[in-house]
Formats: structure tokens, C-alpha cells, sequence
């Protein structure tokens, strides 16, 4: 009789033992699974924005992008005759002027920003026919995503309107939009301001690492576009030109 209880003792233990070394000691493994199986279904491109377009790599604070590499069909036309421009050719806009009203043709480029901070943008651009240093000498830029976009001149700041703050250019701007001139005949030229007659360079802000979009729209009919740098603050515009072009990364 001692015998068979021993025995059935033996069988109840390892029957416990069984069912408990399904699990962990504290019985935690059967949702630890399901916590695992969750995430693991979760599509991560869902983090990702702007998955669908090419986007620009930042390096070392600086992105260096030739206009031209835009994809899909635009407004703009892309040109190559004539000389000095830089990378495959450029883009000029060929459309009626839009003085008062942007967001015509606008073009997208989409930014993979690593490193925070204040960035001066400048682009080359060139009046690609007439002899006036005023006319065709501009398009709208606009940084809608970005944690601040602004003209600084000697301590002196303008912000484009409709954004709730002040003070803004003189002249034209709308929706976000500023109106970003030169003023050089005959060659392509780095210059980027804004503020009628009193030019103010132009920066942007990325208070965090993240994707950003950075738009071009149409203003001034024979506008040409060769290529744009941004560079953080410590970094100079020599340095900035002088480095490779941002990698680019297709979705």
C-alpha cells in the first residue's frame, strides 16, 4: 500500500511538472509570445513618412541636392544648354509669372535630417533670359514642416505670413511662402534673399532628427534652378559647396 502511494505521489508531481514547463516560473512566457507576435506584425513602414518618394541624405550637416534629380512629371522645364551648370542640368520655370500666388508647379524634395540645428539655405540660380536684374530673378521656397524657416539679416529676423508670426518681408508672401531673389545677369549664381530691399539670407531650423519637405513653386517666369545646399551653423558655405552630393534613397 506504501508502495502505490509513493507511486501515485510520483505521477501527481510529474504531472505538475509538466504542464509548469510550458512556461517560465512566473508564467510570463505565453504573453511575452503574444507581445512578440504583436510587434512583430506591426508593418513598419507605418513609422515612415513620405515612404513613396526619393529622399535626400544629410551628411555631416549638409545636404547638397542638384535640382534636376527631382522625379515624375513637373511644371518646370529641364534644361541643359546653357553653360556653367552644375550636375546633369537644371530647371527653369518657363510658366507665367506668380507674383501674388504660390503653389504653382511646386516641386518636392524630401530631407532625411540626422543632425539638429540651424541651417542657412542658398540655392544657384540664374535669370535664364532678359536683361533686367530684377526680373526672373526669383521663386517661391517654403519649409512648412520645419520647426522654424526665417530670413536673418544682422540680428534682424522676417517670417513668411500666415505662420503667426512677425515681422515678415517686404514684399510678397503667402501660405508659408517666401519669395527668395538674386540679382546677378549672365551666370549662375549662389545667392538666395529675401525682404525687397533689404536682403535677408535665408534659414530654416530642425529642432530633431526626422524626414522634412522642403517645396519650390513657380513666381518669376525664366527662373532657373541649377542646385541648393543647407548647411548647420558652424559649417561654411565653402565647405558646404565643396561636399559630396547628398545620397539619395528611393522608396
Amino acid at each position: 500500500m506504501k508502495f502505490r502511494s509513493i507511486l501515485s505521489c510520483l505521477v501527481v508531481l510529474m504531472l505538475l511538472f509538466a504542464c509548469s514547463s510550458d512556461g517560465t516560473a512566473d508564467g510570463t512566457q505565453d504573453e511575452t509570445t503574444e507581445e512578440m507576435e504583436e510587434g512583430a506584425s506591426e508593418d513598419p513602414t507605418e513609422e515612415v513618412p513620405n515612404v513613396d518618394t526619393i529622399s535626400y541624405v544629410e551628411k555631416n550637416g549638409i545636404v547638397s541636392v542638384e535640382f534636376e534629380t527631382v522625379e515624375g512629371e513637373i511644371d518646370w522645364e529641364r534644361g541643359s544648354s546653357l553653360e556653367g551648370f552644375e550636375g546633369e542640368g537644371y530647371l527653369v520655370w518657363n510658366n507665367p509669372d506668380s507674383f501674388q500666388m504660390p503653389g504653382n508647379g511646386i516641386l518636392t524634395y524630401t530631407l532625411q535630417i540626422t543632425t539638429p540645428g540651424t541651417y542657412r539655405f542658398i540655392w544657384r540660380s540664374r535669370i535664364t533670359e532678359g536683361e533686367t536684374q530684377s526680373e526672373a530673378n526669383d521663386s517661391w521656397l517654403r519649409f512648412d514642416d520645419a520647426d522654424d524657416f526665417f530670413g536673418e539679416k544682422d540680428g534682424s529676423f522676417v517670417y513668411p505670413r500666415d505662420r503667426g508670426k512677425t515681422p515678415t518681408p517686404e514684399g510678397s508672401s503667402r501660405d508659408g511662402w517666401l519669395k527668395v531673389y538674386m540679382n546677378r545677369l549672365g551666370e549662375w549664381f549662389w545667392r538666395s534673399n529675401t525682404s525687397d530691399n533689404d536682403p535677408h539670407d535665408i534659414f530654416v531650423r530642425f529642432n530633431e532628427p526626422g524626414v522634412y519637405t522642403m517645396e519650390v513653386s513657380g513666381r518669376s517666369q525664366f527662373h532657373g534652378l541649377d542646385r541648393f545646399l543647407l548647411f548647420v551653423e558652424g559649417t561654411t558655405f565653402e565647405e558646404a559647396e565643396a561636399a559630396e552630393r547628398s545620397e539619395i534613397v528611393r522608396p
